[in-house]
C-alpha cells in the first residue's frame, strides 16, 4: 500500500498488494520548461518539485501548471530509467491509475447525453447475468456509494494483474462476494464499481473501453499521448516500487476502466480545461459530475462522479489521484479560473498530493504569483 499520507488521498489509489522491491534514485535531477509567465513561477514551482524529489525518493517527475487550456509551466524532474539514466522530458509518459475514472465517468455522461442510459438505472438492467443487487444504480457506482466491495483487495487480484484476467471472472467474484454496506446508505472508495461502469459502457455500445475512448475522447479532444494500451517505450518512464525495484506492469485487463490509463501533463492540462468547458459533457453532465454524492470522505470533502471536490480558500476545487504499480499521479483544477495542476511520477511510494497541495499554496497565496489562480 502506498506510504501514510493525508487520509483524503488513500482513498483514491488504485493499487495492487503484490510486494516487488525498487532500486530508488532521486538523485540528481534536472528541468526542462516551458513557460510564459515570469521565472519566479518557474522557480517556485521547481522548489517545491526538487525538494518533494528528495525527500520522498522519487526517480522521476513532471509538474505542469495551467490555466484555462494555456500553458503556464512544465517541469521535468529526475529521471525516466535508472538504469539508463535516461532524463525525464517533460512529454515522458507516466501511468495514471485511478485518474482513469474521470474518462470513464465523462463516457457514461455522453451515453446518457445520447439516450443510450440513464445514470437512475439500475445496473440489473446492463449486468442482469450476474445478479448483484437491483437496487444499485449506476449513480451508486459513480459516486462509490454502491456497498460493492473492492476487488482490487481481493486475493486473486496480484494473479490476475500479473497475467490478465476476463471481465467476467472479475464482476463474477465481484458478485459474489458480500456487499460492505446496503447500497446509498455510506460512502467508500472501491474500484469495482468503475469495472462495473467499463463493463456497461460495453454493453451499451457493442464496442470495447477502449474503442469508446478512442472514438468519443482521445480523438475529439487531439489527446495523442494518453494511451489504454501500453504506450511507447520510448516515450514512457519506468515505473519503480517503494524499495527501489522496477515494478512490474499491471495487466490492463486487471485495472481496466478503474485505472488503466498513461498519459502525459500536456495531455492532462488539455483534459482538464476541455472538461470544465463542455467540451467532453454538456454543461449540465458536468454539472452532475460535480455535485457531491451526499456523503463527507474521509479527511474532508466530497465526491460526484469520477471526480473528488473541496475548497481551496473558498474556492471550488475538483480533483483525483491515482496509483499503479510503479505509478503515482494527481491533477487538481480551480473551477472559477481554470486553474489546474498536474503532477505524475513513476513511484509507487511518492505523494503527488503533497507537490500538488504545496505548489498551490506556494503559488496561489503569493501576492506576487497569485494572479496565475
Amino acid at each position: 500500500m502506498p506510504l501514510a499520507v493525508r487520509l483524503r488521498s488513500l482513498q483514491f489509489l488504485l493499487v495492487f498488494a503484490l510486494a516487488f522491491g525498487l532500486a530508488g534514485c532521486g538523485g540528481g535531477s534536472t528541468s526542462s520548461t516551458t513557460s510564459t509567465q515570469p521565472a519566479t513561477l518557474g522557480e517556485t514551482v521547481d522548489a517545491v518539485a526538487k525538494t518533494a524529489m528528495l525527500q520522498q525518493h522519487i526517480p522521476g517527475m513532471t509538474v505542469a501548471l495551467g490555466k484555462s487550456g494555456q500553458l503556464l509551466y512544465v517541469g521535468a524532474y529526475g529521471v525516466s530509467d535508472t538504469g539508463t539514466s535516461q532524463a525525464t522530458q517533460p512529454g515522458t509518459i507516466f501511468e495514471i491509475g485511478s485518474i482513469t475514472k474521470q474518462f470513464t465517468a465523462a463516457l457514461i455522461m455522453q451515453l446518457q447525453e445520447r439516450g443510450k442510459l440513464n445514470v437512475d438505472d439500475s445496473i440489473d438492467l446492463y449486468l442482469s447475468e450476474y445478479a448483484f443487487p437491483p437496487v444499485i444504480t449506476l449513480r451508486m457506482l459513480l459516486t462509490h456509494t454502491s456497498g460493492l466491495p473492492n476487488y482490487t483487495t481481493f486475493p486473486q487480484i496480484n494473479g490476475w494483474s500479473l497475467g490478465g484476467v476476463s471481465e467476467s471472472t472479475v464482476l463474477t467474484a465481484i458478485s459474489q462476494t458480500p456487499l460492505d454496506f446496503p447500497p446509498g446508505t455510506q460512502w467508500s472508495y472501491s474500484n469495482s464499481n468503475y469495472f462495473l461502469l467499463g463493463a456497461i459502457i460495453e454493453k451499451v455500445t457493442g464496442q470495447t473501453y477502449e474503442a469508446n475512448l478512442q472514438q468519443h475522447i482521445f480523438q475529439p479532444l487531439g489527446l495523442t499521448n494518453t494511451y489504454y494500451s501500453l504506450p511507447p517505450v520510448a516515450q514512457s518512464a519506468t515505473g519503480y516500487m517503494s524499495d527501489g525495484s522496477v515494478a512490474t506492469l499491471a495487466n490492463r485487463s486487471a485495472s481496466f476502466a478503474a485505472g488503466a490509463l498513461s498519459s502525459n501533463v500536456f495531455d492532462l492540462i488539455a483534459w482538464d480545461n476541455a472538461l470544465i468547458h463542455g467540451k467532453v459533457v454538456s454543461p449540465a453532465s458536468f454539472t452532475a459530475m460535480t455535485t457531491s454524492s451526499g456523503f463527507t470522505m474521509p479527511g474532508g470533502g466530497t465526491y460526484g462522479f469520477g471526480l473528488a471536490m473541496r475548497t481551496f480558500n473558498n474556492r471550488p476545487v475538483i480533483w483525483h489521484n491515482g496509483a499503479i504499480w510503479g505509478f503515482t499521479a494527481e491533477t487538481e483544477v480551480f473551477l472559477d479560473s481554470g486553474f489546474s495542476v498536474v503532477v505524475l511520477t513513476n513511484s509507487f511510494g511518492a505523494n503527488p498530493d503533497i507537490v500538488v497541495n504545496q505548489v498551490i499554496n506556494s503559488v496561489c497565496n503569493s501576492e506576487q504569483l497569485s494572479s496565475n489562480c
